[in-house]
């Protein structure tokens, strides 16, 4: 099955970084840049230096949402950075504190499956206790609450600490529909038991969860917020073009010449060139 994933804009931590101010110009509350610098010190390092800070003192309420939304922004800007594959996070366009996700699971008892989930940051970010994660729909997995769908941190965050971050939370879902641990808390009581007991029945309520997530793959956006990810079946009139483009792209970046060659064409001799008369 070939799909298409549309949003107004790119949506995982490996997108160009020359996009991230286009991105966020202008749109709903993310609407605050990271200021430029002039010291040398990188973006990365200044998101997490900013994050890390002391909160504030001053009463000024329009000073404190200011700095939420930059440590907010820096979040982002952090994960961007980061190496997740198959999953794919952007805040709302409307509500900084929600953020939308899509893991496309490749491995495992859940391969195949296309889960949605919802990230909400606490109000107080970045105090306040560990960001909420849900699944929409529901999955059978130990660590799901099987009448919310929302997912048991504490198993890999006791306790949520400033110098976390909602990277190491994504990195966290990759990790536990990857590989299923008998030693996880009984969030579901029935999935643990059938994943102790009876193999067989846990994979294949899993399995049910793999084809409801590609059931409700191109149902229509729950919200109507434009950062919402929805997905349309593979159209060659409209997306044969796009794919020749990546495909192109991803053909002159593999025979881009790296660096110099010292050695003459034909020599297994370095640093040769040909003989001058």
């Amino acid at each position: 099955m070939i799909v298409t994933m549309s949003s107004r804009y790119t949506t995982t931590g490996i997108k160009g970084e020359g996009d991230v101010d286009d991105n966020f110009r202008q749109q709903g509350s993310l609407r605050k840049l990271l200021p430029s610098n002039s010291n040398g010190e990188t973006q990365l390092a200044m998101s997490t230096r900013m994050i890390d800070r002391p909160p504030s003192t001053r009463s000024n309420r329009e000073y404190a949402v200011f700095l939420q939304e930059y440590i907010i922004l820096s979040e982002y800007n952090m994960m961007q950075k980061q190496d997740l594959k198959r999953i794919y996070v952007i805040p709302s366009a409307n509500d900084s504190f929600l953020w939308f996700g899509v893991f496309f699971v490749r491995q495992g008892i859940y391969q195949g499956g296309v889960f949605r989930f919802t990230i909400t940051l606490p109000p107080t970010f970045p105090d306040g206790g560990c960001p909420k994660v849900v699944f929409q729909p529901n999955v059978f997995h130990p660590l799901l609450k099987a009448d919310t769908g929302e997912l048991d941190t504490t198993w890999e965050f006791p306790e949520w600490k400033r110098n976390n971050r909602v990277w190491q939370l994504v990195q966290y879902i990759v990790k536990v529909f990857s590989k299923i641990d008998s030693k996880m808390p009984s969030i579901n009581e029935e999935a643990l038991m059938l994943f102790a007991s009876n193999i067989e029945s846990f994979q294949k309520k899993a399995r049910a969860s793999v084809t409801e997530s590609l059931s409700q793959l191109y149902d229509p956006p729950s919200t109507d917020d434009p950062h919402y990810i929805t997905f349309t079946p593979y159209d060659s009139s409209s997306h044969d073009g796009i794919k020749e483009e990546i495909l192109k792209s991803k053909k002159e970046e593999e025979n881009k010449v790296l660096g110099f060659s010292w050695v003459q064409p034909g020599s297994l001799q370095p640093f040769s060139k040909p003989e001058t008369r």
